[in-house]
C-alpha cells in the first residue's frame, strides 16, 4: 500500500484513498472535466491519470469582435502495489470527481514468513 501512496502527500489524500479487503479506491477532484477529457493508462506498474480541457468562445456585438479561451490540465501518476489486478481497474467520472477502483489479486498477496534467529 505504501508504494501506492508514494507520490501523494498525506494532506492531499484526505478522503481520497480507501483500502478494502478486495480493492483500493481513489477519488480525484477534477472540476470542469468530463469523462471524455480524462485519459487513464497503466504502464510498467504505474497508473497515469491525465485530464485536459479546452474551451474557446467567440462572438461579436455590433462592431466589436471578442473571444475567450480557458485551458486546464491535470496529471498525476501512482506506483501500483504488486497485489493488483491491472486488467480489472475501473474508473468513473461523476460530478467532477474521478473514482478509480483498483481490485486486489488475492493470489499475489504478500506472504510473510518469520525467520527463526538461532
Amino acid at each position: 500500500m505504501n508504494r501506492l501512496l508514494e507520490n501523494l502527500s498525506p494532506s492531499r489524500l484526505i478522503r481520497r484513498f480507501k483500502e478494502k479487503d478486495e480493492s483500493y479506491t481513489i477519488k480525484f477532484q477534477m472540476p470542469g472535466l468530463s469523462k471524455d477529457d480524462v485519459r487513464i493508462t497503466v504502464e510498467d506498474g504505474m497508473l497515469f491519470i491525465r485530464g485536459e480541457h479546452k474551451d474557446e468562445e467567440e462572438g461579436s456585438d455590433d462592431d466589436e469582435f471578442w473571444s475567450a479561451a480557458t485551458y486546464g490540465y491535470y496529471s498525476t501518476s501512482l506506483m501500483l502495489p504488486e497485489d493488483v489486478k491491472v486488467e480489472e481497474i475501473k474508473a468513473e467520472m461523476k460530478d467532477g470527481v474521478l473514482h478509480v477502483v483498483i481490485p486486489k489479486d488475492e493470489t499475489k498477496k504478500k506472504q510473510i514468513k518469520e525467520v527463526h534467529v538461532g
